[in-house]
């Protein structure tokens, strides 16, 4: 574990594995010499009663190597919205059923048939599109934005 901060939330509880990386940080400390030995047992006697995100973070939140953890860390990447996909999904069914009607004339008839179906793939294509580009270029970088300033918010406390 490189950091308390992907819990988000200070009150999560923590468990042996994180008390186990933390008191890692707190050995580097005291071979870096930004604490001595005595100051050492006592943070690691603090966090290994720590039961939450928040009474751990009281005992490294001093320490450079800790800073610099949460420094380097940059939030995960937004995935494709819900919206976005239940949107292609939506436009899928009416196109499929018009190019599958389509295709069952074409089956049934003598010759090659106009491409109809083009009137509604076009449209809802291009709608799509549009909207999809909107997510990437407008809303996800003013997300990232948010979620950046709320994560250096949070870390200032």
């Amino acid at each position: 574990m490189s950091s308390l901060e992907r819990y988000g939330d200070r009150t999560m509880r923590i468990g042996n594995p994180e008390r186990g990386a933390l008191t890692e940080i707190l050995r580097a400390a005291v071979d870096q010499g930004y604490i001595d030995l005595d100051e050492y047992e006592k943070r690691v006697d603090v966090l290994l009663a720590a039961q939450t995100v928040g009474d751990a973070e009281a005992v490294l939140a001093d320490l450079p190597a800790y800073q610099r953890i949460l420094d380097s860390q940059e939030p995960e990447k937004l995935g494709t919205p819900d919206w976005i996909k239940w949107l292609w999904f939506g436009f899928s069914i009416p196109i499929g059923i018009n190019v599958g009607v389509w295709a069952v004339v074409e089956a049934l008839t003598d010759g090659p048939i106009y491409f109809w179906p083009i009137w509604v793939i076009v449209p809802m294509a291009v709608i799509g599109t549009a909207l999809t580009f909107a997510e990437r270029l407008i809303i996800r970088p003013a997300e990232e934005r948010k979620r950046k300033e709320r994560l250096r918010r949070k870390r200032n406390r």
